[in-house]
């Protein structure tokens, strides 16, 4: 093969608008299948985004198996609905705690209102209110995806860690 082939030539840009919950889930998706080092969600609870879903856990199982060093970082304002209406996520937890984070947001991250997902440093998803169906997609575009990483940054520097795999079910 010789230089610059199409195996190592990077992804083009894909940029988006999506509008509804399911082109959401979708999207969602996408980021996540993206991500080669970190994971990176900010939500007000995480409901409704497909995080107890057997296709999704699966998706995350495999993200975590192909490397030691792989980590989703979840920020939220609400930690309680987790149990209930994700135990796939808290399954995950149990089995890779090493590689999983999740914090409750402090201070002023408690205003933040636009829920995003982040994978590295090239390919969010960005909910613009978390009340609005509106939303927008970027895949592979440092570009798009810096100033949101930056934005998550801030909200997990104001939050404390919540939900850990030796606290489950206290």
């Amino acid at each position: 093969m010789s230089e610059g082939s199409d195996s190592t030539k990077p992804a083009e840009p894909v940029y988006r608008q999506i509008f509804g919950i399911a082109e959401s889930l979708a999207g969602i998706d996408e980021v996540i299948a993206t991500a080669r080092q970190t994971i990176r969600v900010f939500d007000i609870s995480l409901s409704n985004r497909g995080f107890n879903s057997p296709a999704r856990a699966t998706q995350l199982r495999e993200f975590f198996v192909r490397g030691r060093a792989h980590r989703l970082l979840i920020a939220l304002h609400e930690t309680d609905l987790l149990e209930r209406e994700c135990p796939r996520l808290l399954v995950l937890l149990r089995q890779f705690p090493m590689s999983i984070e999740i914090h409750r947001t402090i201070a002023q991250a408690r205003n933040a209102t636009d829920p995003c997902v982040i994978a590295d440093d090239h390919s969010v998803w960005h909910q613009l209110h978390f009340e609005q169906p509106r939303a927008v997609l970027a895949l592979h575009s440092v570009t798009d995806a810096l100033p949101i990483r930056q934005r998550f940054d801030e909200i997990w520097d104001l939050s404390e860690p919540a939900v850990s795999a030796t606290t489950l079910g206290l």
